[in-house]
């Protein structure tokens, strides 16, 4: 079974021309910039982000994952960002540059930000997939993947906070596809076009319990990516000591059922979370699961010091 199962990551790696080009993350409830660009800038803080992801651990050709991300405000209403993704799956490399542009407003109560990427992605597979029996070495498509695919794509996000309790999030990954090269799919409808069908959706709820100093924070997302199964996450995270603990948990009955564990510390301006991803699929007994690890410095924009008033009356007499 489990040279099955090889053999399957192997195909899927190789004929990767269709492969997903939005990133999955668990963390993106503690670093909801990992998804939503929307939330650049939004509060107030600069941010520098590390995260790597392993999932499958110990399964041959398991992919990983690494995200470089900066981001920040600029003035009162803007925020700009950028980020560096690589990833590896079995024989496949994934390269995505990307940058990151918001603008942010309150109305009332709500402080509502949108935001827009622009992105590069580069995608190839080894040369030595060519020397497998499985593959056909005259297949243009993978010949031409072997040279490297390349795409531009655009990226939507919206995010809301309503009287510091409520929040609310809508993403639309890859809402823009243009491809930038002349590889042969085998499906020339993904060439290019708009991709607003996929979404990612949450919304949440921040309980806080002074007495307790303690705060809980449940909340859904429903996700609906290019090539990923559809997938609801309920989610639980709690936040003791003034947020410098917080610990959360994910449950995803979707694709057979998994959970993901939270942990993790925010100490002065910096940020260290862990979490575990197990599934109860069959799949499970092949791998040890899903780890990701982030390390964030975080530190807030002063704000502009206002010039006093004259108050020389020599000056203000001339």
């Amino acid at each position: 079974m489990k040279k099955i199962f090889s053999i399957l990551l192997f195909t899927l790696s190789v004929f990767a021309a269709t492969a997903q080009e939005q990133a999955v993350y668990s963390q993106y409830q503690i670093f909801p910039n990992l998804i939503n660009p929307g939330v650049t800038g939004f509060d107030n803080n600069y941010l520098f982000l590390i995260n790597a992801r392993s999932s499958w651990t110990g399964f041959p050709g398991s992919p990983t994952t690494y995200t470089f991300m900066y981001n920040g405000p600029v003035g009162d209403k803007l925020g700009l960002g950028g980020s560096l993704f690589a990833e590896k799956i079995g024989s496949q490399t994934v390269t995505r540059v990307q940058g990151i542009y918001s603008f942010r407003f309150q109305v009332q109560r709500a402080k509502i930000g949108l935001g827009l990427t622009t992105e590069f992605l580069r995608r190839r597979i080894s040369g030595d997939v060519l020397s497998n029996p499985i593959v056909d070495p005259n297949d243009g498509a993978l010949e031409g993947s072997v040279d490297g695919q390349r795409l531009f794509t655009s990226s939507f996000g919206a995010h809301l906070l309503f009287d510091e309790k409520v929040f609310a999030s809508l993403v639309l990954p890859t809402a823009i596809r243009a491809r930038l090269d002349e590889i042969p799919l085998d499906d020339p409808s993904r060439e290019n076009g708009s991709g607003i069908q996929y979404y990612i959706f949450q919304l949440g709820t921040i309980v806080d319990i002074p007495s307790q100093n303690f705060k809980l924070v449940p909340s859904i997302a429903i996700r609906n990516v290019r090539d990923v199964p559809f997938q609801v996450d309920l989610n639980l995270q709690g936040r003791f000591l003034e947020d410098k603990l917080i610990a959360g948990l994910t449950y995803r009955p979707s694709t057979g059922g998994s959970m993901a564990f939270l942990l993790g510390t925010r100490y002065n301006n910096f940020n260290l979370f862990y979490s575990y991803d197990v599934s109860f699929g069959p799949f499970q007994q092949y791998n040890s699961g899903s780890h990701e690890f982030s390390v964030a410095y975080m530190f807030e924009r002063k704000k502009p010091r206002v010039p006093l008033e004259n108050t020389n009356i020599y000056q203000q007499n001339q």
